[in-house]
């Protein structure tokens, strides 16, 4: 893998590769080369006015480096120009995480980036008169992958597509979904059970309107009112977070709301948790409701890209269909009425799925080996 030297990026381990690429230098640490260059020493990852530059950066290095490898893959649009530069040189692979992030930039950026006159129209990279780097792989790439089978089929078409479905349905031969897996080392589970209640409910994401969190605040009242209690663990669009505090204030002893992010006490509140709160508009894949299934918090989700393919409806989980807070507090109150029996039932088809990588690892290892087989 290959990814920048972040300035948040950990340094022990980090060992010179001995190369320097098109002016960067090249460390290692556990098979990862980090791309050592001054455009990536910032406070944070990327929400520069450069950000095009400095990924396209990125890019160039990955092609430079290409020849060494079989097969090269990319994510998102920060790698998306590699396909562009790689020239055909080898087979490549676009991974979309999520569609609502395209790399938009203006024209400007064409010749900087060294974009050929054949890419700046609408079937190449342009979009709306600016550029979406994204493109560059939906375009380019000899297969496109996303993080779920479902999401892979809701982008096809507006508004899942975010305005590019139309490049999507023109690639459909060659899209897929392969739904991501969990890291079980990241997530352990308790050494001791913990005892629930029947009541828990936690929210742990992005405070976002794609995540549904402003369904969550008008459903608080009624979610107390049914003999819920909530953790929210969260940080993201202020109004939102700033409308949380606000609802949490009137239950005190019902609601807690916690602003950032803390893996420690995520764990704990998944451990806590009798049921875990997704109802995301899109959702490409999400990871929360596995992570909640394997430490048995039944998921409450919106039936949406990959939250549909995890989660059954009344097998280990409860699924609802229209993203308004009146659905989304019925949805609620099925859950707090389960019995204990159904719970349990719930529960255990949770943790009996297997979500780890292993899975997701094979799929992707079949679709090297087939690009391989085309190319030889």
């Amino acid at each position: 893998m290959l990814t920048p030297l972040y300035r948040s990026v950990a340094r022990a381990g980090l060992e010179p590769l001995g190369r320097v690429v098109l002016g960067s230098h090249l460390l290692v640490r556990d098979g990862v080369w980090f791309v050592d260059d001054a455009l990536y020493d910032r406070d944070n990852l990327y929400g520069y006015a450069d950000d095009p530059g400095r990924f396209a950066r990125l890019c160039q290095v990955a092609a430079h480096l290409a020849d060494e490898f079989d097969v090269v893959h990319l994510h998102d649009w920060q790698a998306a120009l590699t396909a562009m530069y790689l020239t055909g040189r080898r087979p490549c692979v676009q991974t979309i995480h999520n569609l609502a992030y395209r790399g938009d930039c203006s024209m400007d950026w064409a010749d900087r980036l060294g974009v050929p006159d054949a890419l700046r129209r609408f079937d190449g990279i342009e979009f709306h008169g600016g550029l979406a780097l994204l493109k560059a792989g939906l375009v380019l790439a000899d297969r496109i992958t996303t993080v779920s089978p479902t999401y892979a089929r809701e982008i096809v078409a507006e508004p899942g597509g975010h305005g590019l479905s139309g490049a999507l349905r023109w690639r459909r031969d060659v899209l897929s979904g392969v739904l991501n897996g969990l890291d079980s080392s990241a997530w352990p589970l308790p050494e001791v059970p913990v005892e629930r209640d029947g009541t828990h409910v936690v929210a742990i994401a992005r405070a976002a309107h794609q995540k549904g969190f402003d369904l969550i605040i008008e459903s608080i009242d009624a979610l107390v009112a049914a003999g819920g209690r909530l953790s929210v663990l969260t940080s993201g669009d202020p109004d939102l977070e700033a409308a949380l505090r606000i609802t949490a204030a009137r239950h005190p002893e019902r609601v807690r709301v916690t602003i950032g992010f803390d893996a420690d006490y995520a764990r704990q509140l998944y451990a806590e948790a009798d049921f875990v709160l997704v109802p995301s508009r899109f959702e490409p894949c999400g990871l929360t409701q596995m992570i909640g299934m394997r430490y048995g918090a039944i998921p409450i989700v919106r039936r949406t890209g990959g939250l549909a393919d995890t989660v059954r409806d009344g097998v280990d989980g409860i699924v609802f269909d229209t993203p308004d807070a009146a659905t989304l507090t019925g949805a609620i109150r099925r859950a707090l009425a389960l019995t204990p029996e159904e719970r349990a039932t719930l529960q255990a088809n949770g943790r009996a799925a297997d979500w780890s990588w292993d899975r997701s690892a094979r799929a992707y290892l079949d679709l090297y080996s087939s690009l391989i087989q085309e190319s030889a």
